[in-house]
């Protein structure tokens, strides 16, 4: 792709932004992107950028193969994407850019594009404020940074559901927090890095729709239905079973607060030991009865009246994370409750899986099986 980059460098400059420089570096194979030395300071949604230590730094990787970095004439980092005009993302991408509630300081977790740079062939340049990747959630140390975690997911998730946006790619690789650093830094930098976030609010944000669709606006949430059999999924570890099993059609947007709970689930449930209501979100957002799974609008505004009467205590405490791909073991976050709250919230708990479940997972265990099964549902649309 470098001769892709450098063919457009003078027509993206032409429109206010300027790629960096492409250099040999001794310590990798090919060129790499050189950062500018300056970066412009500027509100949201542009992120913070840190300057990495120079005397331990590990050089950038080698050019994106879709994706430049770039500074707009105001000097503000910026990465240009390259984009298909006929896939589902490239009108999802406009839609973002006319919302004003994303460019406020109100943040909604999800990262817009500044612009969009039209070609007169099947591509465009989106234009994106450059945050950073996300740390490991293991990085997260106390209830109040796991809360803050969970709110921007929350928001972004609900945000792009109003949009009629389904994510349908929920994943940690998806997810970008507003501090990035100049290189990529050594480890005792980034020690500094994770230092500084701890005592400084940052942000998380959704972003990446290749895997996405746009629904129209005045479609009910509950209508809308995807066939399974032509769904491009993006590999996220935390599916629900909704796709499971041959299964004809699905809802994408329960789906993706299927996925946002396994997340949580997998990786914060030794936060119910701090804030036992979250027990209760886990299980709702992730329950096998589809209809009494809660939306993202509504598992927001639970999270937000959880965590408005939690104390500043509460909130330092350590999160003491176990992170676990096993998070259908719901007894992971239950047994965590105390006996009195257990027995009281008994009736709220998700039940057991339903007989034919087993018996679906039991044949797709067989590749005959599974070819039979998915068969017989999608001829009947079940």
């Amino acid at each position: 792709m470098r001769p892709f980059w450098s063919a457009y460098r003078d027509w993206l400059s032409a429109r206010g932004f300027h790629l960096q420089a492409l250099r040999e570096h001794e310590a990798v194979t090919g060129e790499i992107w050189c950062p500018f030395p300056f970066t412009a300071t500027a509100p949201l949604p542009f992120a913070q950028r840190r300057i990495g230590d120079e005397t331990g730094y590990r050089p950038p990787s080698s050019p994106y193969l879709k994706c430049a970095p770039a500074q707009d004439s105001h000097g503000r980092d910026v990465t240009i994407k390259l984009v298909n005009t006929f896939t589902h993302e490239y009108p999802i991408y406009q839609d973002l850019l006319r919302c004003d509630a994303l460019f406020g300081q109100d943040f909604q977790g999800v990262l817009p594009p500044v612009a969009i740079l039209d070609t007169p062939y099947k591509f465009s340049f989106v234009v994106m404020p450059t945050w950073g990747s996300f740390n490991p959630l293991q990085d997260l140390e106390t209830v109040g940074q796991v809360v803050d975690f969970m709110h921007c997911m929350l928001k972004g998730l609900s945000f792009l559901h109003s949009r009629r946006v389904a994510h349908r790619d929920i994943n940690d690789h998806n997810i970008m927090n507003n501090f990035y650093s100049l290189w990529e830094t050594c480890s005792a930098t980034r020690s500094r890095l994770i230092e500084h976030r701890r005592t400084t609010s940052v942000l998380y944000c959704l972003f990446d729709f290749n895997f996405s669709v746009q629904f129209p606006l005045e479609t009910p949430l509950h209508e809308c239905r995807l066939v399974a059999e032509t769904t491009r999924f993006g590999g996220t570890p935390y599916d629900p079973w909704d796709v499971y099993f041959g299964v004809y059609d699905y809802n994408p947007f329960t789906h993706d607060v299927a996925c946002l709970g396994n997340m949580f689930r997998a990786h914060f449930a030794t936060i119910v030991s701090s804030v036992p209501e979250f027990a209760f979100l886990f299980d709702r957002m992730t329950t096998h009865i589809i209809s009494d799974r809660l939306s993202a609008s509504s598992a927001l505004t639970y999270f937000e009246q959880v965590v408005r009467g939690l104390s500043d205590h509460v909130l330092e405490n350590d999160a003491k994370l176990a992170g676990s791909l096993e998070f259908e073991d719901t007894d992971r976050y239950w047994t965590l409750l105390s006996p009195e709250l257990a027995s009281a919230w008994a009736k709220y708990r998700t039940p057991p899986v339903f007989l034919r479940h087993k018996i679906f997972d039991y044949i797709s265990s067989y590749s005959l099986g599974f070819t039979v099964l998915s068969f017989v549902r999608r001829r009947l649309r079940i």
